[in-house]
């Protein structure tokens, strides 16, 4: 795959405006057309050495590496010795949850496609020992079973600690070996990592995070690496260049200089919409985000680790993507607008937006109340004809607690509204009935948040 540096002023203003209205320190910039890279860099590795970024230089990805290990998944699927619809139990025989009936009931595909109904965000430390996984798999009895397996699409980290877990036994290895073993060197990725001593002798880019949430200044953020056992979910390292590689695998027939590694009916599954994913995306499919275009379906997948967001988006047929990794915890807000403006100016492609809708004042009070969830607690409010959000957030990781600016919540369905303002506008979140007609959940970047009363 060769590289080209086209210049595009246009381009480069669209980048630059939107990095100085988020504050984000520096980005990459890739662009995949027809089997050509462009490959570009924006700002600086970190705001305290000054740095200049290079087109290659490294960035956390992220919840991207979600995507690989489906990838890694599905080598093991066309050999036979996994299979999507097993139920998880038959590989981790000892594995013990909460709920032992969901035990029994909870697939390889469920894991996939984030509908295990599991607790979805656990972020123990258990050492960087090749045991830290099997360690934290260990004491999976103590998360909740939220919903029952298959019933509700909720974001799920936990469940692709299950997925490296599997791996793990399969193979008698550690998940980052096999993963190499079988995508990074068939595919040619060799700037993908999973540890900080192994991007630390490359040129690689430092997180920051605002100093105040939705404001421009940045500081840096101190913590770097995840923990080892999140790695099947989020612990990639990589730069711009190797994420179009990947995207020119998946926009492929499943072969690399030859070779074949999946077939394109694995590619074309993994893109199939395996349940609606609510306010995360229109459908989600195995591991991949599926994005309702005016023109068609465009699939891709973000990440957001301590001080880093990125998001990598494919158009399937055009042979064309787009990926942008950032250096900073409000980058998704820089990053929709780049994409946006280049899936348009390229594809011809613009997001389906969803038209306000009206609801009365009596509709709007059934919202209002407290929800939670371990790391978040949100407080819901009727502000005139739309709702307002209250939003306090605690890290796992470091154990801060920050409280956002607060949300304008615009109504877009009966139980659908639009983030309007701050640096998560566009985002949207859903409100998730119970038996007994009052909410049961807010479903907020993905996770269900339980509603705790007015």
């Amino acid at each position: 795959m060769s590289e080209t540096t086209t210049p595009a002023p246009e381009l480069d203003g669209v980048v630059e405006a939107a990095m100085t209205r988020w504050g984000v320190p520096g980005l990459t910039l890739g662009i995949l057309r027809d089997g050509e890279a462009e490959t570009r860099a924006y700002g600086v590795a970190s705001l305290e050495s000054g740095y200049p970024l290079r087109p290659d230089s490294l960035f956390q990805i992220g919840s991207i590496s979600k995507v690989y290990t489906a990838t890694l998944v599905m080598t093991f699927v066309e050999e036979g010795v996994l299979d999507l619809d097993t139920p998880v139990s038959t590989y981790l025989p000892d594995l013990v949850l909460a709920d032992a009936s969901a035990r029994d009931a909870i697939t390889v595909r469920h894991l996939l496609a984030h509908t295990s109904g599991l607790e979805g965000d656990r972020f123990t430390d258990y050492g960087m020992g090749d045991d830290a996984l099997t360690r934290a798999i260990a004491e999976f009895h103590t998360l909740r079973q939220i919903t029952p397996p298959g019933e509700t699409w909720a974001y799920c980290n936990s469940g692709f600690y299950l997925t490296g877990a599997i791996i793990e036994r399969l193979t008698g290895k550690p998940f980052e070996a096999v993963m190499r073993e079988r995508v990074f060197e068939p595919l040619g990725l060799t700037r993908s990592f999973f540890f900080a001593h192994e991007a630390i002798t490359y040129p690689v880019a430092v997180g920051h995070s605002p100093v105040q949430p939705g404001e421009p200044a940045h500081e840096v953020a101190r913590r770097y690496p995840l923990p080892r056992c999140v790695n099947a979910a989020g612990g990639i390292i990589s730069d711009v260049g190797d994420l179009l590689r990947f995207a020119a695998f998946h926009l492929g027939d499943g072969t690399v200089d030859g070779k074949r590694v999946l077939s394109p009916e694995s590619l074309a599954a993994m893109r199939e919409p395996q349940a609606e994913a609510g306010s995360f995306a229109e459908a989600y499919g195995l591991a991949w985000a599926l994005h309702a275009y005016d023109g068609g379906w465009v699939v891709g997948h973000g990440g957001t680790t301590g001080g880093f967001q990125a998001q990598l988006r494919l158009v399937p047929g055009r042979g064309f993507a787009v990926a942008v990794l950032t250096n900073s915890s409000q980058g998704a807000a820089a990053y929709s607008e780049i994409i946006d403006w280049v899936l348009e100016h390229e594809c011809g492609l613009r997001p389906v937006r969803p038209e306000p809708v009206s609801l009365s004042a009596d509709e709007l009070a059934w919202f209002a109340g407290r929800y939670h969830r371990p790391d978040v607690d949100i407080t819901i409010s009727v502000d005139g004809d739309r709702l307002r959000a209250d939003v306090v957030t605690r890290s796992q990781l470091t154990g801060k607690e920050t409280t956002l600016p607060p949300l304008t919540l615009i109504p877009i369905g009966e139980r659908r509204f639009l983030i309007a303002d701050t640096h998560v506008r566009g985002e949207t979140v859903e409100f998730l009935e119970g038996p007994d007609g009052a909410p049961r959940f807010l479903r907020f970047h993905g996770r269900l948040a339980d509603w705790q009363g007015r």
